[in-house]
C-alpha cells in the first residue's frame, strides 16, 4: 500500500475504511515493508506473521528474539482497544482543531463517552511532548499551515497564506518536535533549525526556498514529497 497524504477528514475516511486497511497504512508510514521488533530492535521483513483461524491481523513474532509483537507496541495507541480509524480521527482533529479541542467536544465528534475522548487527548498531547529530544543525529525538517480553506497566492506554494496556523516539525531518533511559528520565512525557519540542531548534523528538507544555505552548517539534504502533518506525525508517534 502506497503511504498517502490526506487532504480533508472526508479524504481519509473514505479511504480508510476498515481497521486493516488502517493497520497496514499504519505499517507502510512506521516500516515501510521491514517490520521492527519493540522488544529488541530487529528490523527484518522476515518477521514471522501469525495467524488466527488460518487470517493474518497483524501479530508479528521477532525471529531474533521471538517475542510476539503488533504494529501498536511502543506508541501511544499500546493497551487500546479503539479501532486504528478513530484514532486517526481523533489526531486530524486535534491538528485542526486552532484553539484546542476539548474532551466533551471529541466525545461528540467520535461518537464516543468522555471519559475515552480525555484518555485518547491526553495519549495525543503527550505524544506531541519533546523534553528529551536531542538533535545530533539526522533531523527531518517540514512545515505546513493548519486550518480552514484560504486563497493561495497565485504562483505560490500555499506558505503565504495569512488565516492558516504555520507549524514546524522536526523529527529525530523517532522522536518529534513541533512548534507554532510565525511564518514559515527564511529566518524563521533557520533559526529553530540553528537553534536546536548540531551542527553538522544532516538536515532533510524539501525543496523550499526558505530551507537554501543550510549546507553551510550542515550535511543537507532536499527530497520532493508532499506535506502532510498528519502523515508526519503517525509515523513518529
Amino acid at each position: 500500500m502506497k503511504p498517502l497524504s490526506f487532504k480533508s477528514l472526508k479524504q481519509m475516511l473514505d479511504t480508510l475504511r476498515t481497521e486493516e486497511e488502517c493497520r497496514v497504512y499504519l505499517e507502510t508510514l512506521r516500516w515501510n515493508g521491514k517490520p521492527v521488533c519493540p522488544h529488541c530492535g530487529s528490523i527484518s521483513e522476515h518477521h514471522y506473521k501469525l495467524t488466527q483461524n488460518g487470517e493474518f491481523k497483524g501479530l508479528y513474532k521477532c525471529r531474533d528474539c521471538k517475542k510476539r509483537f503488533t504494529i501498536r507496541q511502543g506508541i501511544m495507541f499500546e493497551d487500546s482497544n479503539l479501532p486504528l480509524r478513530t484514532w486517526f480521527h481523533a489526531i486530524y482533529l486535534v491538528f485542526i482543531s486552532k484553539k484546542g479541542i476539548s474532551s466533551c467536544q471529541l466525545a461528540r465528534e467520535l461518537g464516543v463517552t468522555q471519559k475515552t475522548a480525555w484518555f485518547m487527548l491526553q495519549r495525543i498531547r503527550h505524544n506531541m511532548k519533546d523534553d528529551d529530544i536531542d538533535f545530533d543525529d539526522t533531523t527531518q525538517v517540514d512545515e505546513t499551515y493548519i486550518g480552514g480553506k484560504t486563497k493561495r497566492n497565485k504562483g505560490g506554494q500555499g506558505r503565504s497564506t495569512k488565516q492558516k496556523i504555520p507549524v514546524m516539525g522536526l523529527l529525530s531518533k523517532g522522536k518529534v518536535h513541533t512548534r507554532v511559528i510565525p511564518n514559515a520565512g527564511k529566518d524563521t525557519l533557520q533559526g529553530v533549525i540553528y537553534n536546536l540542531i548540531k551542527e553538522g548534523v544532516t538536515v532533510v528538507t524539501d525543496g523550499w526556498k526558505g530551507y537554501r544555505g543550510l549546507g553551510k552548517k550542515y550535511k543537507h539534504k532536499v527530497v520532493n514529497h508532499s506535506k502532510s502533518l498528519f502523515k508526519f506525525y503517525l509515523i513518529t508517534s
